[in-house]
C-alpha cells in the first residue's frame, strides 16, 4: 500500500538507489545518497567472483584519509570492532578462514571498470524527480567530494537538491566520531518532507 518510498544508499548502495529513483521516479518520495558513487571512480585491480578482506585490511581501508596522528580520535577502535563483528557475522564461510575474512562480490568492481571508468553510468541523474540529499565526508578518498559535486550538477529535475560536506569524515563516517552529524543531516532532510 505504500505509494512512494524513501531510499537511503551508502557507497555502492547509492548506485542501486539512484538507479531505481531514475527508472521509477514516481515511486520515490525522497532520496539520500551518502558517499555517492559518480564518474571518476578508479576501480582497484580484481580477479574472480569475490575479494576478501581481513580485519587489519578493512581497518586500513576504513581510516584512509584520516591524518595518522588522529586515527584513534576520529575512528575509535571500539566502533570499528563492533562494525567488523557485525559484518563478519554475515559471512559464515569467511569467518571460518584463518585469519577470518569478509568476502565481497566483485560485480560492483566489474561495473566500475566497464561502465563508470568509461563514463557510462547506469542511470541519468536528470531522471530523478525526488528531493535528493547528497552527503559526503571531506576526507573521503573512496568517493571524494568532487564526485558528489559532479552528481549534484546533473540532478537538474530534482525539485530540491542538497549537497552537504561534513568535516573530518571519511567513507566510513557511519562508525566515526562525527557520525551523529551525518545522522542529524539525514534526519532533518527526511523530516522536512
Amino acid at each position: 500500500g505504500v505509494k512512494r518510498l524513501t531510499l537511503i544508499g551508502w557507497s555502492w548502495g547509492t548506485t542501486t538507489t539512484a538507479t531505481f529513483a531514475a527508472v521509477q521516479p514516481a515511486k520515490v518520495g525522497r532520496l539520500v545518497l551518502f558517499a555517492p558513487v559518480w564518474l571518476g571512480v578508479q576501480p582497484p585491480p580484481f580477479q574472480g567472483a569475490y575479494r576478501t578482506s581481513t580485519k587489519e585490511a578493512a581497518r586500513a581501508f576504513a581510516v584512509r584519509g584520516i591524518p595518522p596522528a588522529r586515527i584513534d580520535e576520529i575512528s575509535p577502535s571500539v566502533n570499528f570492532d563492533k562494525w567488523w563483528a557485525a559484518t563478519l557475522a554475515t559471512d559464515a564461510e569467511g569467518a571460518r578462514r584463518s585469519p577470518p575474512a569478509v568476502r565481497a562480490p566483485n560485480g560492483a568492481l566489474d561495473d566500475f571498470a566497464r561502465l563508470w571508468a568509461a563514463n557510462k553510468p547506469p542511470y541519468d541523474p536528470a531522471n530523478i524527480r525526488a528531493p535528493t540529499l547528497l552527503i559526503v565526508g571531506d576526507w573521503d578518498q573512496v568517493t571524494p567530494p568532487a564526485m558528489a559535486q559532479g552528481l549534484y550538477e546533473r540532478l537538474a529535475n530534482a525539485p530540491e537538491r542538497r549537497l552537504v560536506l561534513l568535516s573530518e569524515g571519511t567513507h566510513f563516517l557511519v562508525i566515526e566520531k562525527h557520525r551523529l552529524r551525518l545522522l542529524r543531516e539525514v534526519q532533518n532532510f527526511l523530516e522536512e518532507g
